[in-house]
């Protein structure tokens, strides 16, 4: 059974979808029987959308035109191989195709995500340590420190003073906090703002092997993919449009759509983004179109990124642990320091 997703269809739910029918019209069920079973199969929105779909095909019109009314749920490539199957008479072929791309996009994107998991629950965690601490612990242990008349170290001056802060205008200082943290998160969706942040993706040590990576596994897969289905090269990089998330990447899939109509070749065009297309990939997919199984080739490319999702997500999880492991360990040294010097400091004092 495929499972439910609240206010729209999942990935996965798309994928199951793709496969289940590619099974049961190889098995020789036609494809109102087969969407009938399908339909029966799930539940909540995609169930209603079946419904409609299977209605529609009912009267006579095609599956993909009947997709097309709710291309909200569907993408454009879910539509175009459906399409490209039925006007060559291989729609079983395309939506196994189909099945295996979403299934690996969503592997990919279940990758990502895994790898920034847990540095966001550290954090996140940690700062919430710290709001319990700022208002609930410093103001009991704080007044201790103020009546002393030794010397303070610096660390719990600084204490003191962030406690004060906090007394006086905690409430406010949280709610700055929340609200920035809302405004960035708009912000960072913002089209005129993408430029900046998916050039700084590109950039950082760090995040760019997972980006390139990412986006290179999804041009390559998707568009070997839509040409093996039986689209035209044309007709497909039309579609990649709206399949990258990074906006320089869309950019040069443009430029491609473009240039290619013109006649050049697509190696020749990637030649002129070195920085987002690596030059192993330019001279792998000209031995594609020499070959004349580019379509073959770009999906080999597609495995290939993969697995370089995989090694840089694994790598960035070695790099963020230990990073972790020294900031919390040096929080907790600042409040060590900050509360046991001075307490130390009363003790020898007293015994002396």
């Amino acid at each position: 059974m495929l499972t439910m997703s609240i206010g729209g269809v999942s990935l996965g739910q798309r994928a199951l979808l793709a496969r289940h029918l590619a099974i049961m019209l190889k098995a020789g069920l036609s494809l109102t029987e087969s969407l009938a079973i399908a339909k029966d199969s799930v539940k909540g929105m995609l169930k209603n959308i079946l419904e409609d779909v299977s209605r529609s095909v009912t009267s006579g019109r095609s599956f993909a035109d009947s997709l097309l009314d709710h291309q909200r749920h569907f993408s454009g490539i879910f539509i175009s191989a459906v399409r490209a199957g039925e006007v060559s008479g291989t729609l079983e072929i395309n939506l196994e195709h189909l099945a295996v791309q979403l299934e690996k996009d969503r592997a990919i994107a279940s990758k990502v995500k895994g790898a920034m998991l847990y540095p966001i629950i550290v954090l996140v965690a940690t700062f919430g340590l710290g709001l319990v601490i700022a208002f609930f612990v410093l103001p009991q242990i704080v007044p201790l420190f103020i009546g002393m008349k030794a010397e303070l170290p610096i660390t719990t001056r600084m204490l003191i003073a962030f406690s004060a802060l906090i007394q006086n205008h905690g409430k406010a200082l949280l709610l700055g906090i929340v609200l920035a943290i809302i405004f960035l998160f708009w912000l960072s969706r913002q089209p005129f703002v993408k430029p900046l942040t998916h050039g700084l993706l590109l950039r950082l040590p760090i995040i760019r092997p997972i980006t390139q990576a990412t986006n290179l596994a999804r041009f390559s897969r998707t568009l070997g993919m839509l040409l093996k289905s039986g689209l035209r090269i044309d007709e497909a990089i039309e579609i990649m449009k709206t399949t990258l998330g990074n906006v320089y990447y869309k950019r040069a899939m443009n430029e491609l759509g473009m240039r290619v109509t013109k006649g050049s070749t697509l190696h020749e065009i990637l030649e002129h983004h070195p920085n987002i297309f690596p030059m192993v990939l330019v001279h792998m997919v000209r031995v594609g179109e020499e070959s004349g199984k580019l379509d073959e080739t770009l999906l080999y490319l597609g495995d290939y990124y993969e697995s370089e999702v995989d090694n840089a997500t694994k790598a960035l999880s070695t790099i963020i642990e230990p990073l972790l492991l020294i900031f919390i360990g040096l929080a907790v040294g600042f409040l060590a320091l900050s509360i046991i010097t001075p307490i130390y400091n009363i003790t020898g004092g007293v015994r002396r």
